[in-house]
């Protein structure tokens, strides 16, 4: 609801850490994490956020973080290609093994389902024929509404060993799940999170990134 969003303005942004702080309109600041944020977060961006109460160190923190647009100018741009999506993605050192010859495989084995798939469909195909290339570039798909907690967290620890994963009583849904998980990777001092995907799927996919990382993928990537 667009009526529960705060206004305020970026008034710190440790970009390796991912973290910083919004001065609300009302002079109360919040925290936030890069990964609620739509959109690339820069110190003196004017933004409209939803707030919550932060799970550590008490205070609110930003569940959603959008820009506050100020202009209605709209200059239309051509959409990447597919091509062009994936070069982007190699040059980030993603999909490094996705060549023309395998995208003919993926289509032949019925992964690809349509002449024209949307990139995420193609991300998935891809890490669904190698379940190698999935861990080493951080994708983790999860079933969509998650049917059991505890595979879905078998799934988080799996590409996180060691971090401490929230209980399964505590994950009610996968919006539950990603900010559980990320609150422990600050906690820990790690600098990557969890960035969901826009699927559009019964299930639901994310990538486990860095946050500079994430930010320069931000252009490429459909993350939700």
């Amino acid at each position: 609801m667009v009526d529960d969003l705060l206004s305020g303005r970026v008034t710190a942004f440790r970009r390796e850490q991912g973290f910083g702080v919004i001065t609300l309109d009302d002079g109360r600041d919040v925290k936030f994490d890069a990964s609620a944020c739509t959109m690339i977060p820069e110190e003196g961006a004017a933004v409209r956020l939803r707030i919550g109460p932060a799970r550590w160190g008490g205070g609110f923190k930003a569940l959603h973080v959008e820009p506050r647009h100020t202009s209605t100018i709209i200059v239309p741009v051509a959409p990447p290609t597919l091509d062009e999506q994936i070069a982007a993605l190699q040059r980030e050192h993603l999909v490094s093994a996705l060549s023309e010859h395998v995208m003919a495989q993926l289509a032949g084995d019925g992964l690809v389902g349509r002449p024209d798939p949307a990139l995420i469909e193609v991300l998935d195909a891809y890490y669904a024929a190698d379940a190698t290339h999935a861990r080493d570039d951080g994708y983790l798909r999860f079933a969509h509404p998650i049917a059991a907690a505890g595979d879905a967290l078998a799934t988080v620890a799996a590409a996180l060993p060691g971090l401490a994963v929230p209980h399964p009583d505590d994950v009610h849904s996968l919006d539950d799940l990603i900010s559980l998980v990320n609150d422990a990777l600050e906690a820990a001092g790690d600098t990557r999170r969890l960035y969901p995907l826009e699927a559009g799927h019964d299930w639901k996919a994310c990538f486990l990134l860095a946050t500079d990382r994430a930010i320069r993928l931000a252009k490429v990537l459909p993350f939700a």
